[in-house]
C-alpha cells in the first residue's frame, strides 16, 4: 500500500504487512489458528523496489510497524512514522519519527511524539533540512497543527502555536523548497494555505469562485507550475475535484452529483451561547422553498470524533443525513460542540475530564436557540448521530426530555467497558487523566456513561450498529438497548452483519436510511 516514487523516478517505496510464515500457514490449515492478542502480530514494513529489475528490499525490521513515510528531496533517505505494534491503538501512544538510508543501514530516531504524527514532508529552512508533520502535544495542546523536527534530530517545534483551526492535510510546495501547502479547517470551512516551514507565516490560496463558502475536504496536490487541486464541496454542492491556476482562477474537473443541481438545500452558519457563555457554532440546513418564518421539525445531527467537525459541505451519504431529512421537510442543525476541532486547542480542552457533560448542554442549548428564533417547532425535536455522535445522543437524552425521537449509530453506552473492548483505548487518555482502572479515574468515566442514567430517558430511540465493529463493539448498542428496554422506553436495536464501524454494503446503507426516516415519522408528529 501507499506507493511513492522517488524524486528521480528510479525507485518506488511502499508499505507491506509481513506475510504468514510457513508455520503459520500450516497451523491455519490444521485449524490450530489461535491468536494471542497483541502478541501474534504482523508488522507493516517499509520497502523499496526497482521497477526496472523488479528487485525489492525491506528497509525496516524488528518489533516496529511503519504507518506513514516520505522521501527526502535527494532520494537518499526516507522519513518514517513507527510504532511498537501494528494496531490503531498504538497510534495514540508514543510514536517515533525515524530517518532511514535508502541504501540500507540503521535507522536514526529524530523525535518521539506522544501520539502519532502524520503526513511527513521534508523542507529546507535556512540551508538545513527539517521534517514537517501534522501532530499535537497530547493533552497540553490537542489540536492538530504543523510541527517541525530537524532532519539530524533535535527539539520538536510547534510552527503554528496560535492556530484557531485544525490542520487536516499537508504536502510539499513544489514551487519553493521552504514552503508547505496545508489544508486548514477554521470553523466550518476548510481552506488551502501556503505556510513557511521557517516562520509559520500563512498565505491563503483562495479562489474567488468559491465566494468564501464551502469547504476543501481532501485530496490536495500541487504541480511545479503553481497549480493546486483538491476536492471541494458546499452544503448544496456535491464533492468534486477542482483545480486553481496561479492567478486564482478555479476549474471544476469532475461532474459527480450533477443530477442534484438546484435540488439541494443550502446551509447557513449559526451560533448560540451555551450554559456557561461559550459560543458554539454549527450549520443549519433548511428545506428548500419553505418560508423562513415557518417553525419546522428540527433534527440535531452530531458528528463523530469527538475530534472532528461539521463543515459547509454536502451531506449525501448513509452517514450524513442533512439533505435526506431536509428533502422530507426537516430543518437539520449540524453543531460543533466543545471538543470539536477547527476552533483551537482551548476549545478542544473544554472536553477534557468533562466528557459528555458540557457537550450535551451545548446540544440542548442548540435546540433551545433554534426554538427561540422561530426556526424549530418545540414539539417536533429529534437528535441523532454516528460514533461519537451516537454516544452524545445517548448521553443527551439522559439529560432532557425535549427530544421526541433519537437515533444512536455505533454509539458508546458504557465508557468503561468500551475502553477495554474498543480498539482505541489510548485515545481516551486525551480526554481523561488516565485509564479507568483505579478509584481516582473511574468516576470520570462513570459520570459520562449513558446507561448510568438510562432510567431518566423517555425518548424513543433507534439503535444501529455493525456486527463486526472493532471501534465501538456492538455490545455497546446492546447495553443501551437493554437499559432502555427495562426502563420501559420504546427502543429498537438493529445489527448489520459483516459491517464494521462504517456501513459499506449498499443494501444495508439503504435499510439504515429508510429506518431512520420511518422512526422519525413514527415518533415525531407530522405538521
Amino acid at each position: 500500500s501507499a506507493p511513492l516514487w522517488s524524486p528521480d523516478g528510479g525507485l518506488i517505496a511502499y508499505l507491506m504487512v509481513d506475510p504468514d510464515t510457513e508455520g503459520e500457514v500450516k497451523r491455519k490449515e490444521d485449524k490450530r489458528d489461535h491468536v494471542v492478542f497483541e502478541e501474534d502480530v504482523h508488522h507493516q514494513r517499509l520497502w523499496v523496489i526497482d521497477p526496472e529489475s523488479g528487485k525489492a528490499r525491506c528497509l525496516t525490521t524488528g518489533a516496529r510497524s511503519v504507518h506513514d513515510y516520505c522521501w527526502s528531496p535527494d532520494g537518499e533517505q526516507l522519513i518514517a512514522v513507527t510504532t511498537p505494534l501494528p494496531t490503531i491503538n498504538s497510534l495514540f501512544g508514543p510514536t517515533d519519527l525515524i530517518r532511514l538510508p535508502v541504501s540500507g543501514g540503521l535507522a536514526t530516531t529524530l523525535a518521539t511524539f506522544l501520539m502519532s504524527p502524520g503526513s511527513p514532508v521534508v523542507r529546507n529552512v535556512d540551508g538545513e533540512r527539517v521534517v514537517a508533520v501534522i501532530a499535537n502535544d497530547h493533552r497540553a495542546d490537542p489540536t492538530p497543527s504543523i510541527w517541525t523536527v530537524p532532519c539530524d534530530g533535535g527539539q520538536r517545534r510547534q510552527l503554528l502555536p496560535d492556530l484557531r483551526g485544525a490542520v487536516q492535510d499537508l504536502i510539499a510546495d513544489p514551487t519553493d523548497p521552504s514552503q508547505l501547502i496545508a489544508l486548514i479547517v477554521e470553523g466550518t470551512h476548510g481552506r488551502l494555505f501556503r505556510v513557511s516551514a521557517s516562520t509559520g507565516e500563512r498565505e491563503a490560496i483562495a479562489p474567488a469562485a468559491f465566494e468564501n463558502r464551502g469547504s476543501i475536504a481532501e485530496g490536495i496536490s500541487a504541480s511545479r507550475d503553481g497549480r493546486t487541486a483538491f476536492v471541494w464541496s458546499a452544503s448544496d454542492v456535491p464533492h468534486n475535484v477542482w483545480s486553481i491556476e496561479p492567478n486564482g482562477d478555479a476549474s471544476k474537473l469532475t461532474s459527480f452529483g450533477d443530477e442534484f443541481d438546484g435540488m439541494l438545500a443550502r446551509g447557513e452558519t449559526v451560533r448560540w451561547q451555551s450554559f456557561d457563555g461559550v459560543e458554539i457554532e454549527g450549520t443549519l440546513v433548511r428545506p428548500k422553498d419553505v418560508p423562513t418564518d415557518t417553525p419546522l421539525p428540527l433534527f440535531v445531527e452530531i458528528h463523530g470524533g469527538p475530534a472532528w467537525q461539521w463543515e459547509d459541505a454536502a451531506s449525501l451519504s448513509w452517514h450524513d443525513w442533512a439533505q435526506m431529512l431536509a428533502s422530507r421537510g426537516w430543518a437539520v442543525l449540524l453543531p460543533n460542540p466543545r471538543g470539536s476541532t477547527g476552533y483551537g486547542s482551548a476549545f478542544e480542552k473544554l472536553l477534557q475530564d468533562d466528557v459528555g457533560n458540557g457537550e450535551s448542554k451545548d446540544l440542548i442549548a442548540a435546540a433551545e436557540a433554534m426554538v427561540e428564533r422561530g426556526i424549530a417547532d418545540p414539539d417536533r425535536l429529534a437528535i441523532g448521530g454516528w460514533s461519537w455522535g451516537g454516544y452524545l445522543t445517548a448521553r443527551t437524552i439522559t439529560q432532557t426530555r425535549r427530544f421526541r425521537a433519537g437515533v444512536t449509530g455505533a454509539g458508546v453506552a458504557n465508557l468503561t467497558s468500551d475502553h477495554g473492548a474498543g480498539d482505541i483505548a489510548e485515545y481516551n487518555r486525551l480526554l481523561y487523566p488516565g485509564h479507568p482502572y483505579d478509584a481516582a479515574t473511574w468516576d470520570y468515566y462513570a459520570r459520562g456513561t449513558p446507561i448510568r442514567l438510562a432510567s431518566e430517558v423517555t425518548t424513543p430511540t433507534l439503535i444501529l450498529h455493525g456486527d463486526t465493529d472493532d471501534r465501538v463493539h456492538p455490545t455497546q448498542g446492546q447495553e443501551f438497548y437493554r437499559a432502555l428496554q427495562v426502563s420501559g422506553v420504546p427502543v429498537r436495536f438493529v445489527r448489520y452483519p459483516r459491517e464494521g464501524h462504517s456501513i459499506r454494503e449498499r443494501a444495508h446503507q439503504l435499510d439504515l436510511m429508510e429506518r431512520i426516516c420511518a422512526w422519525l415519522d413514527r415518533w415525531v408528529p407530522a405538521n
